[in-house]
């Protein structure tokens, strides 16, 4: 963590000194990534929300301790009846009498103590539970913003390359190009042949454009998703050549997978976890709690507001208790809830088996995606060999006007197109090897 933090540290000093461009591999995309994008970093801030749950829990069996202070002023005093006879008056009369002073402030301090309740205990380890839970999301996250990267550097990376095999497909065509268009003026070929390159000119040129819109898109979307801002340049050190060669490893076909520790399954058993707590939690809703508290109140009565006269009398009550609360019926309520967390527990013991065989399908199913893949890919090259050296001996053909300028085009597009199709196998193959790392959980 520290060496990342180094390393963007040393990408903003030095893109803000320098304006120069940032260098980043494929790993190191990933790991900055990790660090500040917008996706990881959202993680890391729930997984703090919930620790501070746990704090919050834990308090509530820890000592609470209030004070209250509140200040009467009786405007008008309250009246009270009081029978005559009391005073001396005829029966059944009543006199009007004003008990108490105008100005009451009481001052109190309360303090209270939870000394036994199940469901507390229950709900504190479920608390520290879903921090866990935040915890493998947190590693799934950062799973999948590691494939988001490569996915999105591959794409950079294709478009690079479809541009620079654009360029030299126009260089050799302007070249073809201002060869016929000698011919053309000695009176050596036909217009047409000239006309015919000029159209694969532009066509090639159209492509050239929209694949360098796409190649500044995908950059800007490589940026967005490592937390880069979007204006920043980047200059991969990575090629295509290279991460394919990487992939190009039979061995890592027979790799073991490491499952139990996948993000996936870890989330599945964490979720178990968590319902088992929530039957004990729901179960212990049928014991007694027991809490001890603790009030002491100081009553001043002052017909004059002189409250800070300590000649004057405080009227001290002090309590100090218990409460125990039996739970005794609650018209099925609680058998209610209990049932309904025992099912949520069957329910995640049949989504975990179901992760399992989910995640061995998919290691099955990404192993096989991966060696079509890399049989594609090979091919390919096949391909693009055949259709250079068929493209070689019909322009020697088309200069010695064996052939025609159709022919030529024919050839030429040929390459191009089994040139642009290699690219895209290698962008396949990495993809589908992304996918069984995902699988195997070697990320």
């Amino acid at each position: 963590m520290q060496k990342a933090t180094l390393l963007i540290l040393s990408v903003f000093l030095g893109l803000g000194s320098f304006g120069q461009s940032l260098e980043l591999s494929l790993r190191e995309a990933k790991q900055m990534a990790i660090d500040s994008s917008y996706s990881t970093r959202n993680a890391r801030y729930n997984t703090a929300k919930k620790k501070e749950e746990v704090r919050e829990v834990l308090s509530i069996g820890l000592p609470q301790v209030n004070a209250q202070a509140e200040l009467q002023n009786f405007l008008d005093l309250p009246v009270s009846l009081i029978p005559s006879e009391f005073t001396g008056g005829q029966p059944g009369e009543f006199d009007e009498v004003q008990f108490g002073t105008q100005y009451n402030l009481t001052a109190q301090v309360s303090a209270s103590q939870l000394l036994f309740d199940g469901t507390y205990f229950i709900g504190l380890k479920a608390s520290r539970v879903v921090v866990e839970l935040s915890r493998n999301e947190e590693k799934k996250t950062e799973q999948e913003i590691k494939l988001s990267v490569a996915e999105a550097y591959h794409s950079v990376l294709l478009a690079e390359e479809n541009a620079r095999i654009l360029e030299d497909n126009l260089e050799n065509i302007n070249q073809t190009l201002e060869e016929t268009q000698k011919l053309y003026e000695s009176g050596f070929t036909e217009e047409q042949d000239v006309d015919q390159l000029l159209l694969n000119k532009n066509q090639i040129q159209v492509n050239l454009d929209n694949t360098q819109r796409i190649y500044e898109i995908s950059a800007r979307s490589l940026n967005f998703i490592i937390g880069l801002p979007i204006e920043t340049e980047l200059k991969l050190t990575d090629n295509i050549e290279s991460l394919v060669a990487m992939s190009n490893d039979r061995e890592y076909l027979e790799r073991d997978p490491n499952l139990e520790t996948h993000p996936d399954l870890m989330l599945a058993k964490t979720n178990r976890e968590i319902q088992e707590l929530t039957v004990k939690g729901e179960k212990a809703a049928y014991y007694p709690s027991l809490s001890a508290f603790f009030n002491h109140q100081q009553v001043g009565q002052r017909n004059q507001f002189n409250f800070t006269d300590t000649e004057e009398p405080w009227f001290p009550t002090t309590i100090v208790g218990a409460t125990l609360n039996i739970p005794i019926w609650s018209s099925f309520e609680r058998q209610a809830k209990v049932r309904q967390a025992q099912i949520g527990l069957e329910q995640s013991e049949m989504q975990l088996r179901q992760t399992r065989e989910n995640l061995a399908l998919d290691m099955q199913r990404a192993r096989s995606n991966y060696q079509n893949a890399l049989k594609v890919y090979q091919n390919q090259k096949s391909s693009v060999e055949l259709a250079q050296r068929i493209l070689d001996k019909t322009t020697i053909k088309y200069k010695e006007g064996v052939v025609t300028s159709l022919e030529l085009n024919v050839a030429q597009s040929q390459l191009l197109q089994e040139q642009s199709n290699a690219i895209q196998a290698a962008f396949e193959l990495l993809s589908a090897k992304q996918e069984l790392d995902r699988a195997l959980n070697i990320f």
